[in-house]
């Protein structure tokens, strides 16, 4: 008796525990088990969901776009920079940023390579510290009379601690120089690099003694071109410089022995594309003028002469043997483009043509694959 009492009471006891537990006591393992692999599959069929309606919106956004040429989409090709039409070349959009984040490997590990606005050498602080702001502050809003004085002078203080030493102002008003020659000069970006790369390694070497800062600023502009073979005359940076054209050439010779620069001697087909786009010439005739530069007879003709002199004579030459009558280039014009005179001009055209004479140029009919 008293065991069957015993087993009774033991299964009262499961009976209520499961009844308790159905009640409000902790869920069992299976149960809660089933409840989330539920709420799995509902996230799952909402991510799909979500999914499936991106992929409608930029299919819709995609369909809005038509070529204007083609009046179709059925060519659109998208590209991680831009959108064109495959059938005509029409770029629709195009997206240039680069907003990945670059990596560099250091002995720490992987750290992003910078933060902002990348260095240039073309500024003395080589672009690292702040600029203070004028009339706005960063909301937008405008500043009281009180703030903009308070900021005028900490415009001043902070000026005057990027340049603490003579060294650094040299730099700052020499840099500044050249940033506006290369302006009024409407020279590349790799001009002016290259330039900016010069008059720095002059600071180093204090090589500013003696010497003004405009005028060596001038001077390496010149050794610049000349070292890209993009040729600028001396009287061509002279007209822009606040110096004269001879303290640029005495900075050049200098800048030249000590820095012991190679620089290429100028030749007549470098100076041939500006002086054509200076005239407005046709293509023709910038094609026929390349040819007769490179000649050999031309590279005799050159041997100690201006090399932008010869270049107009061999743009004026072939301008006279083109048989279309509105072409038409004047010796002035040219004279006055290439940086010569007249009579240099007209006394090389006249060795030109007795060349052409003899036979010694080659054929304006030849190979176009020569002088393309």
């Amino acid at each position: 008796m008293s065991q069957d009492a015993h087993e009774n009471t033991d299964t009262t006891t499961h009976s209520t525990d499961s009844a308790s537990a159905g009640s409000g006591s902790p869920t069992p393992v299976s149960t809660r088990l089933r409840q989330n692999q539920q709420q799995t599959q509902s996230c799952s069929s909402e991510t799909a969901s979500k999914g499936e309606q991106s992929k409608a919106t930029d299919s819709e956004s995609t369909d809005e776009l038509q070529c204007p040429e083609c009046a179709t989409d059925e060519y659109l090709v998208i590209d991680e920079e831009e959108t064109y039409c495959g059938e005509c070349g029409l770029v629709l959009v195009r997206d240039i940023l680069d907003r990945r984040l670059r990596w560099v490997d250091t002995g720490d590990g992987r750290e992003p390579e910078r933060g902002g606005a990348p260095t240039t050498h073309r500024l003395h602080h080589k672009g690292l510290p702040t600029e203070i702001g004028y009339n706005i502050d960063g909301y937008d809003r405008p500043l009281s009379r009180q703030t903009k004085r308070r900021f005028r002078r900490l415009r001043k203080w902070d000026s005057r601690s990027k340049t603490g030493s003579s060294r650094d102002r040299s730099l700052r008003l020499g840099l500044g120089e050249i940033a506006r020659l290369i302006s009024a000069l409407e020279l590349s970006g790799s001009i002016h690099d290259r330039v900016a790369d010069l008059y720095r390694e002059v600071c180093e070497k204090e090589m500013l003694a003696g010497n003004s800062i405009e005028g060596m600023a001038s001077a390496c502009v010149y050794a610049a071109c000349r070292l890209e073979r993009l040729p600028r005359t001396l009287k061509e940076i002279g007209e822009v410089a606040r110096v004269d054209t001879k303290e640029i050439n005495q900075d050049y010779k200098c800048l030249n022995q000590d820095l012991e620069l190679a620089t290429p001697p100028p030749l007549p087909q470098d100076y041939i594309p500006r002086l054509a786009s200076a005239v407005d010439a046709s293509p023709r005739l910038e094609r026929r003028a390349y040819q007769l530069s490179r000649s050999n007879a031309v590279g005799v003709l050159a041997n100690g002469r201006q090399p932008n002199g010869v270049a107009a004579a061999c743009l004026y030459h072939a301008s006279k043997e083109s048989r279309r009558s509105n072409v038409r280039l004047t010796q002035r014009t040219l004279a006055e483009e290439g940086y010569t005179t007249p009579t240099t001009l007209r006394k090389l055209w006249r060795e030109l043509k007795a060349l052409a004479d003899d036979g010694k140029l080659p054929d304006p009919d030849g190979d176009p694959d020569y002088f393309s």
